[in-house]
């Protein structure tokens, strides 16, 4: 496959010019007011390239890219924008820079990051194990504000059609699958639509907008617009970690609720999150439910023993003094965890982040595997701003799902659905004991 950039941005800016015309026969002010139009959005055009060195570079870093002490990269952008990246430093700290150029406008960006013993990134849309992930028709994967949704599959990545459609699978960015990409019943029908580029071991029913790549050329089920490289299959990444121990030991050091929780809007002896409803840090020896129409901010982690399900209606907010950081749910029962630790949400619950982007992230250790009948993680319509993970069980997406990463050994998306990748979680801090870069600072530079 080509060397091309994950986090490449496509900008497209409408100047609205029906109505700069019409402002011409009102204003003598209007070239004027067309030239700052035009030099604003070149230069947000400088500004956004160099924005997509510096995401590559995270990406890369964050994956374990060997930089040495050294390294750079150039790329150009499909609106012409140009952008050059370098990385310098140790194993402790590092310097990342990027210049973004468009005509004759310069951009530069500069960050500095530490190697942190509290990062968590989250670098994909998808990252599942080698369960796969399955996509049934009228499904997209994408990133805010245009930007990719990319997918990496240690099993297959499978879909219902291969339309560009509303109807079809569709991947909107980048698909990496140690398996095979092919159709959901089979291989002789149904397949995933890729605009970025693909590589898998068997690339057998898919239409691929970029470049594909495996150690056989594609089937004739498989179109591709790109070029064929010859590669070996895509290694086996391990997924992304949330120290659930971590998690679990610092809210039973807060508090222990006794027996099950029931989140009330009309409160009662069952009720764990007080007349505020706040919940956290807190581990709770029982189920944890929470009922309709009730509004809960979580201000710490939450450790539930026992199975957590929130009714329809509800409204979950991350406290906003928690900033980037966001905010860790487990549910973990150790000694079962086949028939207990599961997650389930209804219809019309709605997840909020803070206002820079921390999310809320739901953890199940369950080992449900069968997605539709005994899943580890159930998700109904119209949750948003949040992530869900089940390192050892099947994340399941009810049909008209709205979700922004999901982190699982399979996941299985239905139809009308959508997961749209928030390019803040790669750079979400979650305070555990693992290693990982954390951003130290963050500004624009003069040249």
């Amino acid at each position: 496959m080509r060397e091309k950039g994950q986090a490449a941005l496509i900008v497209v800016f409408g100047l609205g010019m029906m109505g700069v015309l019409a402002a011409l026969g009102f204003s003598w002010f209007g070239p004027k007011t067309i030239i700052r139009q035009k030099i604003l959005a070149d230069s947000n055009l400088a500004y956004f390239a160099a924005q997509s060195g510096i995401e590559e570079l995270m990406i890369r870093l964050r994956s374990h890219h060997n930089f040495g002490d050294w390294w750079d990269m150039s790329y150009e952008l499909d609106n012409g924008a140009v952008f050059y990246a370098t990385i310098s430093g140790d194993l402790d700290t590092k310097i990342a820079t990027s210049t973004g150029i468009y005509k004759d406008y310069v951009r530069r960006l500069e960050i500095k990051v530490a190697s942190s013993s509290a990062k968590t990134s989250f670098l994909f849309a998808v990252q599942s194990g080698d369960g796969g992930f399955e996509l049934e028709s009228g499904t997209e994967i994408r990133g805010m504000g245009g930007r990719d949704g990319n997918i990496y599959s240690n099993g297959d990545v499978l879909g219902e059609k291969k339309s560009s459609g509303n109807s079809g699978s569709r991947v909107l960015g980048d698909v990496w699958a140690v398996g095979k990409i092919s159709g959901l019943d089979g291989d002789d029908s149904g397949g995933v639509y890729i605009t970025g580029d693909a590589a898998a071991n068997e690339l057998l029913r898919c239409e691929v907008l970029g470049d594909v790549e495996g150690p056989v050329p594609p089937g004739s089920g498989c179109s591709y617009g790109g070029d064929y490289e010859a590669g070996e299959v895509p290694e086996s990444m391990p997924m992304e970690h949330v120290d659930v121990d971590f998690w679990k030991q610092q809210a039973e050091h807060s508090s222990v609720w006794s027996g099950d929780c029931v989140v009330d809007p009309k409160g009662g002896v069952s009720d764990c999150s007080g007349s505020e409803k706040k919940l956290g840090s807190v581990k709770i020896e029982g189920n944890l439910v929470i009922e309709s129409n009730s509004e809960v901010v979580l201000t710490g982690p939450v450790w539930v023993e026992g199975d957590l399900t929130i009714n329809s209606n509800v409204d979950v907010y991350v406290d906003e003094s928690l900033g980037t950081e966001g905010v860790v749910v487990v549910t973990d029962y150790p000694s079962d965890q086949v028939g207990r630790g599961k997650i389930e949400t209804l219809s019309n619950v709605d997840f909020f982040q803070t206002s820079q982007g921390g999310p809320a992230v739901f953890v199940s250790t369950n080992e449900g595997e069968n997605c539709t009948a005994d899943p580890a993680i159930s998700v109904s319509s119209n949750t948003s701003t949040v992530v869900f993970s089940a390192p050892n069980g099947c994340v399941f997406f009810e049909s008209n799902s709205f979700v922004r990463g999901v982190l699982a050994k399979k996941v299985y998306l239905s139809n009308n659905s959508v997961i749209e990748y928030d390019p803040r979680l790669a750079t979400v801090i979650l305070k555990t004991g693992l290693g990982g870069w954390a951003v130290v600072s963050f500004q624009e530079t003069a040249e």
